[in-house]
């Protein structure tokens, strides 16, 4: 069986807008508290943006933050496999 994911392409020169932007992250089972400690705390400047999925995290950041999100998850020693933002008609 073949799985489809469909993801829009994201524009590295659209930096205002706010996209649904997914980190697809190794080993959840083991880094969920690590991500809630960092990206779901009140002094965090994520709260209320973020959303834990099985495989990774979903933001809602504008796209020129991507890097620097990207940045905060090698910091935390975490395996990054994926970016993108997901397809919703």
């Amino acid at each position: 069986m073949i799985k489809t994911l469909l993801i829009n392409q994201l524009n590295t020169l659209d930096s205002g807008d706010e996209r649904n932007v997914f980190f697809l992250i190794g080993n959840m089972n083991k880094v969920t508290d690590i991500l809630l400690d960092n990206f779901n705390t009140f002094d965090s400047e994520y709260y209320g943006k973020a959303t834990l999925k099985y495989n990774g995290i979903s933001l809602n950041i504008p796209t020129d933050e991507i890097p620097k999100v990207i940045r905060k998850l090698v910091e935390l020693d975490l395996d990054i496999y994926g970016v993108y933002e997901l397809f919703e008609p």
